[in-house]
């Protein structure tokens, strides 16, 4: 039984990894081809928002790279970060707000969350541009807090991941505003 697990664990955060990469490698094809002006490009990159794929978010103070995917149902937060639907998309006036896993087998991406400070950068690349967040608030909640989430007047970015690690009787926020 207990190998079972283990070989059951591997499985799937190998598959986690690979449709990770794999989402990435789709996404940054597109952003090439939509750089070179070709024709088909719209299409590749409607197909990939279809598909689940809206950028890669980028956080260097952690070295994470990471496909964002349009909503936070677990199937999302399996293989990507999940952007909260009906928030601002990257770069757009308002809260662009994300949700990520911590402490799960697969879609472990906000993992390190807790190590970001004010001042550190967190860029999203979409089919668009990319965008940067300097990171100015970082603060733990109550789930039901969810005023975290409520639009602004500014290009707002929320990130939200549960904390304590394997107790998520939390939720971590990190915010940041649009830099450039």
């Amino acid at each position: 039984v207990g190998v079972i697990i283990i070989i059951s664990a591997l499985y799937m955060k190998m598959t986690a990894n690979y449709k990770q990469k794999k989402m990435i490698r789709d996404f940054k094809k597109t952003i090439e081809k939509m750089d070179k002006g070709d024709k088909d490009s719209k299409n590749a990159a409607t197909q990939n928002v279809k598909s689940g794929t809206i950028g890669i978010m980028y956080i260097p103070k952690i070295n994470l790279q990471v496909a964002v995917s349009e909503g936070t149902d677990m199937k999302t937060l399996k293989y990507a970060v999940g952007h909260f639907s009906g928030t601002a998309l990257p770069g757009k006036k308002g809260n662009s707000c994300f949700a990520g896993h911590r402490s799960y087998t697969y879609g472990e991406y906000f993992n390190r969350l807790d190590e970001l400070r004010i001042g550190d950068l967190i860029t999203i690349e979409t089919k668009d541009g990319k965008y940067a967040y300097k990171i100015n608030k970082i603060n733990v909640v109550n789930p039901s807090d969810t005023y975290v989430l409520d639009q602004t007047n500014d290009s707002e970015i929320t990130l939200v991941t549960c904390t304590p690690i394997r107790i998520a009787t939390h939720r971590l926020i990190v915010k940041g505003v649009l830099v450039k």
